[in-house]
């Protein structure tokens, strides 16, 4: 914090690139590594709050450290909580080349179909409970918001979804499919 104080003691008004070179700073010091490809954004936001709160109230506004080492750490710990509040998914880097080009036999299209069919006339074997438990698993739902839409406990869910895939795979070796 030395940098920080330096530059905001002085007598003399803050130009805008000094600014922005001290909440740069306080920024990069105050960001964890997770969230560091963020920090130009950051200080953005950062930058705004000070013209914000400057056009409401331009006599109150005080230039020193602590006010701008308070910012960027109010501009920082939001960040955080509305990740947290509404995480998003990152996206991973994607490359130029052009995906493989996948070529589909007729035997495969019908061997495909063929096994959609077992599958569903499996799933209509299952008793109820493990079907859907099944189902919610196949769609790609996890054991705690499967649990939640049956109404059951994490536990129950797990059972019937394990037994109701044994005998899944059970009905698929009989008809000659392996999954």
């Amino acid at each position: 914090m030395d940098e920080l104080s330096e530059a905001t003691t002085s007598t003399t008004p803050i130009e805008a690139e000094e600014l922005r070179a001290i909440l740069v700073r306080a920024v990069r010091r105050i960001c964890p590594s997770w969230l560091a490809g963020q920090q130009q954004d950051l200080v953005q936001n950062a930058c705004l709050r000070m013209v914000n709160k400057y056009a409401q109230d331009k006599e109150s506004v005080t230039l020193g450290a602590s006010y701008l080492w308070k910012v960027a750490h109010s501009v920082v710990m939001d960040e955080i909580r509305r990740r947290k509040r509404h995480p998003e998914a990152e996206l991973e880097a994607t490359t130029q080349q052009e995906p493989a080009a996948v070529h589909f036999s007729p035997e495969s299209g019908q061997a495909r179909t063929e096994m959609n069919v077992a599958i569903t006339a499996g799933l209509q074997r299952l008793k109820e409970g493990r079907r859907w438990a099944v189902l919610l698993y196949l769609y790609g739902f996890s054991l705690d918001d499967s649990a939640r839409m049956l109404g059951w406990n994490t536990k129950r869910v797990d059972n019937q979804r394990y037994q109701g895939l044994r005998e899944l795979r059970a009905y698929l070796k009989e008809r000659g499919l392996e999954p």
